[in-house]
């Protein structure tokens, strides 16, 4: 009689907490909009010079804009991990931080929409440091 109990115990557990685990894992939803974001700005620093990409370069940094913008919704893991007392100044750091890719998404978006592809390009590089300084501060390995 004890061993239904407790598997029925043991199974429910796996039920619950195993959805806990995965959102903590590889496919958490910011995990998620961080790919997007990952692809997107590879694609773009592929094809932002080409003047026959133009429209396709404006959508694409469109999506990137709302991959951010879904970023800023989402806490990331380390966040369990702050005390307290900082977890707020440290979400603000985070959102702070995305704004600043949002900025820069919308200078590249400026500089494609212009025709001024060279721009756009050194643009896009600029955003290796922001991502860079963005994953320093509020990734954990």
């Amino acid at each position: 009689m004890k061993l239904p109990s407790l598997l029925l115990v043991a199974a429910l557990l796996t039920t619950v907490t195993f959805p806990l685990r995965a959102e903590d894992g590889p496919d958490s939803p910011l995990e998620k909009q961080m790919q997007i974001l990952a692809r997107g700005k590879r694609q773009l620093s592929q094809q932002v010079a080409d003047p026959t990409k133009q429209q396709q370069n404006i959508t694409l940094i469109e999506s990137l804009k709302q991959a951010v913008t879904k970023s800023k919704t989402l806490d990331p893991r380390m966040t369990a991990t702050i005390p307290a007392a900082d977890r707020d100044k440290f979400l603000s750091d985070y959102r702070d931080e995305l704004d600043k890719l949002t900025d820069a998404f919308n200078r590249i978006e400026d500089a494609v929409k212009a025709g001024s592809y060279d721009k756009a390009k050194s643009l896009l590089d600029s955003l290796r440091s922001i991502m860079k300084e963005g994953h320093a501060d509020f990734k954990q390995d």
